[in-house]
């Protein structure tokens, strides 16, 4: 029996400098992997037309509704420091519960209502819904952030 010489594969000639912990990004592996879980949670969770945008968003309600203050459309843009498009205006009904005044029910969601503040009728606060919790819980642990106590039970931050 004769062993066959194999030819090294193309990633195998890599300058070894790029597989190291020289090259700055090595320390950041483990965030930016937890980063690339969540978003793709959030696009399978999602439907096709979900955008980073609408991801990014919905990543920023569920922190202020998880901290107890929910905010408005509008504190949320004054907050992003242009992170996100101005387009956001009209496409994050796509994340709102269905409803006929405000979302397409083909493209809705349900991951975020829209609450009146009763001091002020023209405020409405962006809240998750119980579907959103449940996704936004699902996003923390794709990214580890959130570790089951027991399977099926309550989980914890990390």
């Amino acid at each position: 029996m004769t062993m066959e010489t194999r030819t090294p594969r193309a990633e195998a000639k890599r300058p070894k400098e790029n597989m190291t912990k020289q090259n700055g990004l090595y320390e950041y592996v483990k965030p930016l992997a937890s980063l690339s879980a969540g978003m793709l949670y959030l696009a399978q969770a999602g439907h096709e037309k979900l955008t980073i945008n609408q991801a990014v968003f919905f990543l920023l309600v569920a922190a202020a509704d998880a901290r107890g203050s929910p905010l408005t459309l509008q504190e949320i843009l004054e907050n992003s420091d242009g992170a996100l498009s101005p387009g956001i205006k009209n496409s994050y009904k796509a994340l709102l519960e269905v409803n006929t005044r405000t979302s397409n029910e083909r493209y809705a969601l349900g991951w975020i209502t829209r609450e009146v503040d009763p001091n002020d009728e023209r405020q409405k606060y962006l809240r998750l819904t119980k579907k959103g919790r449940e996704v936004a819980m699902a996003v923390m642990l794709a990214t580890g952030q959130l570790k089951p106590r027991h399977m099926g039970a309550e989980h914890e931050l990390t």
